[in-house]
């Protein structure tokens, strides 16, 4: 005997019933009716059960000990299953209240007792019928409603402006750029004529497209001045029509060819420039010749012993500068593509130009800005053109000088660098090696991120018109990478600017190498605890990787904020912190201050790409033991914290 198989279309029901003959009889009855019964003389029980199946529909008695079949219909429908199922609710002939509680609690339907259950089997199938109606209802208006908010979504997704036009020019539509353009409310803009809401005007505006795409029926475009935003737009209208070719609509779409008009207007200017290096080109050689006789004669000024000594140092000052411009007439050559390479490079002791250049500086900046020196005494050669180098630090010191309009200090310190494969990994322009680094810092107005990251590109400048061309830090930069060097920029605002200018060092001979590393002291580790708090997780890897290997247990912390509870959390095991200065958040001045605060003999030792010298003077009044300005190399890192480490006092260990 083959075993009996469902109907596909069979419904479930769940009778819901104290009586148990009741719950019988409808079984009976509803299963020959073609329904799977499911009966429940708990209802506790049958709603446990929803969180399994949920049945096509239920009945559901009224009056029932414990939960009644009120509260069983109100906590259906609070379950997230069970808010759509059809309710039939049984309730006594003379009990008009229970009807109106039925509903109230939600039931579909209601049926009077005694149920007459071969009747109601057909009121079921009604319920089913009209329930599925209602599915199909709400699923055609969920998707209309979802085709809808697409269609918005579409709409508003165009960066032009884009309205939708009655054939009388009144806005039907607008989307968001149209609002955005107009800074009016949709409410506001719906119903006005275009040229009220775009030209202010109580006409069409002249050679309107729009009204070309009325009368003719056809696309057409034509860029127009909006007096509301202000600014030229590409206009454009197209024709919505009827199948009988009747002009229902017309979708009008306006660009604003603001940027277009700007690119326009950059490319004419680079037209200018390149007309400029032309007659750059052809001024150069005419403008060097009178540099020569100026330059030969100071040069035999100079050279007289017979002349007084100021004027001697003026006659060498007048051929100094002879030089430079000399070497102003090869960067318009450069400029203009003509150059001839005649600035040769050969060993150069850069401590020699840079005294040069203070003395310059000195004399040409205002007297209200100081220029301070400190150059290594070891310091290496370069091989590196004088005049060209010369032209890269007076463009900086000009720069610098223009932040410090109410003054400052001007700070040129020469050093040198050992660069390892490490920091390369994080400047993928440099390469390992020994380099002398030239740095220079002002405690000027300082830069924003937007502004530090477009500094060398050519013609940009945040100076006014007249005041400069953008072109000096863009040489510059040339110049510097001509050398095979590097340049890097630090900048804070409200404090200053750093510009760092590395560049290999000469190799040829060693008479003016530096000779200082055979006795350079030995790198020596130890087992003390070392607080590393930077907000660049490069730097605190690449720190953590060093200092570990040399025995020393380190503590990281992203900010100041978690240094502080770091802190707290190690008591006295910290031996000391290596502090940065640049931190979002609570910065390095603040969190030097409570660690002093909480802690008055724990060495700190700050780090900072910035260098100046109110820097310097500010860590040492604050309490910090020592200032190391970026890039550090890790071998002198190393070296330096294992000095301070073993000329502070011992830490007591809780």
């Amino acid at each position: 005997m083959e075993p009996e198989t469902k109907p596909k279309n069979r419904k479930t029901v769940w009778i819901v019933d104290d009586d148990k003959i009741a719950l019988m009889s409808a079984s009976q009855v509803l299963n020959a009716r073609g329904f799977d019964v499911a009966t429940f003389s708990n209802p506790a029980r049958a709603l446990e059960a929803i969180g399994h199946g949920v049945p096509d529909i239920i009945v559901l008695d009224a009056k029932m000990p414990g939960m009644d079949g009120f509260e069983f219909c109100s906590q259906l429908r609070n379950h997230p299953l069970g808010a759509e199922v059809p309710v039939l609710m049984a309730t006594l002939l003379d009990d008009p209240d229970s009807i109106d509680r039925a509903y109230a609690s939600g039931a579909t339907d209601f049926a009077t007792k005694p149920l007459n259950w071969a009747i109601e089997s057909h009121r079921l199938v009604y319920m089913l019928r009209a329930a599925e109606t209602s599915q199909l209802l709400k699923a055609k208006e969920q998707e209309t409603r979802l085709a809808k908010e697409d269609w918005e979504r579409t709409f508003n997704s165009f960066s032009d402006v884009v309205t939708l036009l009655s054939p009388d020019l009144k806005v039907v539509r607008a989307n968001s750029a149209t609002t955005a353009a107009l800074q009016k409310p949709l409410e506001s803009i719906l119903g006005s004529r275009c040229y009220q809401l775009f030209a202010d005007s109580l006409v069409p505006c002249p050679n309107c497209p729009i009204l070309r795409t009325i009368q003719t029926g056809e696309t057409a475009s034509a860029e127009q001045r909006y007096r509301n935003p202000g600014a030229d737009f590409l206009v454009s209208g197209a024709p919505v029509k009827d199948k009988d070719g009747h002009l229902l609509h017309v979708v009008h779409l306006a660009r604003d060819l603001t940027e277009q008009k700007q690119l326009e207007a950059e490319y004419r200017h680079a037209q200018k420039m390149e007309a400029v290096g032309t007659l750059a080109g052809g001024i150069a050689h005419d403008f060097n010749n009178l540099l020569t006789i100026i330059s030969g004669y100071a040069e035999l000024m100079k050279e007289d012993s017979e002349l007084a000594a100021q004027k001697r140092e003026t006659a060498d000052t007048i051929y100094q500068t002879a030089r430079r411009g000399s070497a102003l007439a090869g960067q318009l050559l450069t400029f203009s593509r003509k150059g001839t390479n005649e600035n040769k490079k050969s060993p150069l002791q850069v401590n020699e130009l840079v005294a040069d250049l203070r003395k310059m500086l000195q004399r040409v900046l205002p007297k209200n800005i100081s220029v301070h020196t400190r150059l290594a005494g070891d310091l290496a050669l370069t091989e590196a053109s004088a005049d060209q180098l010369h032209q890269v630090l007076m463009n900086l010191a000009v720069n610098a000088s223009h932040a410090m309009a109410k003054g400052g200090t001007l700070t040129i310190e020469t050093s040198n660098m050992r660069i390892d494969p490490d920091y390369c990994r994080f400047q993928p322009e440099f390469k390992p090696g020994s380099f002398v680094m030239i740095s220079m810092s002002d405690t000027g107005h300082g830069m924003d991120k937007q502004t530090l990251q477009r500094i060398y590109e050519p013609f940009f400048t945040t100076k006014k018109i007249g005041e400069g061309t953008g072109l000096g830090l863009s040489v510059a930069y040339g110049i510097v990478k001509d050398h095979g060097g590097n340049i890097l920029c630090y900048s804070e605002l409200g404090v200053g600017t750093t510009f760092k200018i590395y560049l290999p060092v000469f190799r040829a001979g060693s008479e003016g190498a530096s000779t200082g590393s055979s006795s350079k002291p030995a790198v020596r580790g130890g087992a003390e605890t070392i607080l590393i708090v930077d907000d660049e997780a490069h730097i605190r890897s690449l720190v953590r990787g060093v200092l570990s290997k040399l025995g020393y247990t380190i503590i990281l912390a992203g900010d100041g904020e978690s240094a502080l509870l770091r802190h707290r959390e190690e008591e006295n095991r910290i031996n000391l912190v290596l502090l940065d200065l640049g931190m979002p958040g609570m910065g390095g001045w603040e969190c030097l201050k409570r660690l002093r605060g909480l802690d008055p003999d724990l060495p700190v030792v700050i780090t900072t790409g910035y260098v100046g010298e109110n820097l310097r003077q500010r860590a040492s009044q604050e309490g910090a033991v020592e200032l190391i300005c970026k890039p550090y190399q890790m071998e002198a890192l190393s070296i330096r914290l294992r000095e301070i480490l073993d000329t502070s006092p011992p830490r007591s260990k809780s």
